[in-house]
């Protein structure tokens, strides 16, 4: 019952965000001017940018179960190189696992605000 109510406020609360702002569409954005490195760097950790709603939800789950190994079980190494993030750009996930039966669950949220 309680993941019904959430969903449900969840729903509530998009659509009174949509209803009061409309949606911006890609193309409206074109003209806009790009922000100096100063105005960049005064903004940062959300410096004098008013307070936003902001809502996430990540529900993850996972089992491991009845599994058995036996023998000489062998397992990796996890390594990474010096340089292994040199020409990365964007938003990069690892994720290394050197056990048996693991489950790994990853998520990335990212938070963009932009002030029309």
């Amino acid at each position: 019952m309680g993941c019904v109510i959430r969903w449900k406020l969840k729903a509530a609360l998009l659509a009174l965000m949509f209803g009061a702002t409309g949606f911006a569409w890609a193309e409206e954005w074109m003209d806009a001017t790009p922000l100096s490195a100063a105005q960049l760097a005064d903004s940062s950790g959300r410096q004098g940018i008013p307070m936003q709603l902001q809502l996430n939800d990540n529900q993850q789950n996972a089992n491991v179960s009845d599994n058995r190994l036996s023998g000489n079980v062998v397992t990796g190494n996890n390594s990474i190189s010096d340089n292994a993030f040199g020409n990365m750009s964007g938003v990069a996930t690892v994720i290394q696992n050197s056990g048996n039966q693991v489950v790994i669950q990853d998520s990335t949220q990212i938070n963009i605000l932009i002030n029309h």
